[in-house]
């Protein structure tokens, strides 16, 4: 006989566990966490794991900011550590991105986020070594930094569990169960399990799992990669220079440990889709390239040595934002996938409004109607402004 589960919730990712802490914080008892392999084994383990509010859309921006208090307040709200470090944030661009980070920030401000705009001094000061030229801007949000990636996922899971979730790992859904247009479960690697509502939030594996109760997800896959390298002795500390956006190098970058950072690109896929999740890995020449790039937004890397790289699928979708809600003409299915490379620094908020809909019928965290899938069949995706990046005209979507 299968087993009647409440809610399944399938991925172990910083997504997955989040919702399955923020039902059971919102007192449903009967929650089940289904993961393939290890908790923060997938992508969220390799994520660059920024937390800042700059976007260039407001839907976005307001679901980050509604994270920020949950890493601030971890220990009082999950429980444990995530490893988050308030080193602060910086925001540049090319000079003639000017006008449009000024009205970028004055948005972002307009709702609720706290950011300025600040000159080429001031971002000296705030951080040492940094190339800027005098006439160049910046944002600057004093409450950003970055996490741990692993640990914020595990704790979201620890906390989950504390509340009676039951958390499985090493066990992969094979297919959604359904009775006409109402998904009633599941079927995994160890049998089949009922469910009054499946909540997918699997990422690269989610579109296929879709599928099989005729819903159709546009992701595609692409490879997210970072690397780690040696950090200059003027620069020390897990809060050693702040977590930095470039779009004049492409870079995206923040402390790793005492001694090392880890560094992006803002193009950082190799711009060909990935055939598989499975098994990805860094391209060769993409440490070295990451490091130079560094080096032209703080010269003191100019030096630094590669310590290691890592890789993993992201799931684009085609406004690169994520998918978030109930689908159309299907009952008992609720999304959050479709993270576009950018979701851990939402978890807290995404995990907090996933819960309120199923619970209360409507998200109160943040505003979510924006990333309804049925946008992309009505020709509601989401607007954007994007900075140019490196040295091309490309104005591409962020990856970090």
């Amino acid at each position: 006989m299968a087993e009647a589960i409440e809610i399944v919730v399938v991925g172990g990712g910083v997504i997955g566990t989040s919702i399955a802490f923020h039902l059971a914080r919102l007192g449903v008892t009967n929650v089940t966490l289904i993961e393939r392999g290890a908790i923060a084994g997938g992508a969220s383990g390799q994520s660059g794991a920024l937390v800042r509010s700059h976007y260039p859309d407001s839907p976005e921006a307001q679901v980050a900011w509604a994270a920020v208090p949950w890493f601030e307040e971890w220990a009082e709200r999950v429980g444990g550590d995530c490893g988050f470090r308030q080193t602060g944030f910086l925001q540049l661009v090319h000079k003639v991105d000017k006008d449009l980070l000024e009205k970028n920030v004055a948005r972002l401000q307009a709702i609720g986020v706290e950011t300025q705009l600040v000159t080429a001094a001031d971002a000296r000061r705030l951080q040492p070594g940094l190339a800027i030229e005098d006439d160049e801007y910046a944002a600057y949000e004093q409450r950003s930094g970055y996490a741990d990636p692993v640990a914020t996922a595990q704790g979201f899971a620890a906390a989950a569990q504390r509340l009676g979730a039951d958390i499985r790992t090493g066990e992969s859904v094979r297919n959604l169960i359904a009775d006409g247009t109402q998904v009633t479960g599941v079927v995994t690697s160890s049998g089949s399990l009922h469910a009054g509502v499946v909540i997918l939030a699997n990422g690269s594996w989610s579109a296929a799992l879709a599928r099989t109760v005729g819903v159709e997800i546009p992701i595609e896959l692409v490879r997210g990669q970072a690397a780690i390298v040696s950090r200059p002795p003027t620069l020390p500390g897990v809060n050693g220079h702040l977590a930095i956006i470039d779009r004049r190098s492409g870079i995206y970058a923040r402390p790793s440990g005492e001694h090392a950072t880890l560094v992006g690109l803002s193009r950082g896929s190799t711009g060909t889709p990935l055939t598989s999740a499975e098994g990805v890995t860094p391209d060769r020449d993409f440490p070295e390239t990451a490091r130079a790039h560094l080096a032209r937004t703080l010269p003191g890397f100019s030096d630094s040595t590669v310590q290691s790289a890592q890789a993993g699928p992201l799931d684009m979708t085609p406004d690169r934002c994520c998918v978030l809600g109930k689908p159309d003409g299907v009952s008992g299915l609720a999304l959050a996938v479709g993270m576009s490379g950018s979701g851990f620094k939402k978890s807290p908020a995404i995990g907090a409004c996933m819960a309120e809909l199923i619970v209360n019928g409507k998200a109160e965290t943040a505003p979510i109607d924006a990333f309804r899938l049925e946008r992309f069949s009505t020709g509601s995706e989401i607007q954007k402004f994007e900075y140019l990046v490196g040295d091309s005209t490309d104005r591409g979507s962020f990856i970090h």
